[in-house]
């Protein structure tokens, strides 16, 4: 009895994120670009579940937290990270299980196996964020951050974290 207990129990536990609503943790999930809308440069809603992309910081456009905004560059990020979603022909997100003090799930999105959270850094539109906050468990794209990162162009706007410090509503 205790054996058929404890397979049930790792069959539970094996099914628990198999909803096609849920990207699972620490693995590849496809996702189909129609039920992606972009927020900003690091930022995207997936089926109603905002997810932040890990490893990048995006400037700041307009928002109710702070005074202010870090523009053109925050619309940049968004544009270029609209066209890459727009451009792959697949899309998937590895994430962390936990989410953020705000809710939001913490991945990368990969386009066509690319991540795009690289790309927007190789583009001058992001600083890289893994030597502040770790690799959260995803050595492989937190190391391709790093890596694009030393070759990236710096971006021409100051870093968004000490922006939002500074121009924080209270």
């Amino acid at each position: 009895m205790r054996l058929s207990f404890v397979t049930l129990f790792l069959l539970v536990l094996a099914c628990r994120h198999s909803s096609p609503n849920t990207i699972l943790p620490f693995r590849e999930t496809v996702v189909d670009k129609a039920d992606i809308e972009v927020e900003d440069g690091d930022t995207f809603t997936w089926r109603g579940q905002k997810v932040r992309m890990l490893g990048i910081d995006c400037a700041e456009p307009d928002s109710p937290f702070h005074r202010g905004n870090q523009e053109p560059w925050g619309t940049r990020a968004e544009v270029f990270l609209r066209d890459q979603i727009t451009k792959a022909k697949k899309l998937s997100v590895i994430r962390i299980e936990k989410p953020d003090r705000y809710g939001r799930w913490l991945g990368y999105l990969l386009a066509d196996g690319e991540s795009v959270n690289a790309r927007v850094i190789r583009a001058g539109l992001a600083y890289e964020t893994v030597s502040h906050y770790g690799k959260q468990g995803l050595d492989r794209y937190a190391e391709e951050c790093l890596d694009v990162a030393k070759t990236a162009p710096k971006p021409e706007f100051e870093l968004p974290a000490d922006f939002r410090k500074r121009n924080r509503k209270e």
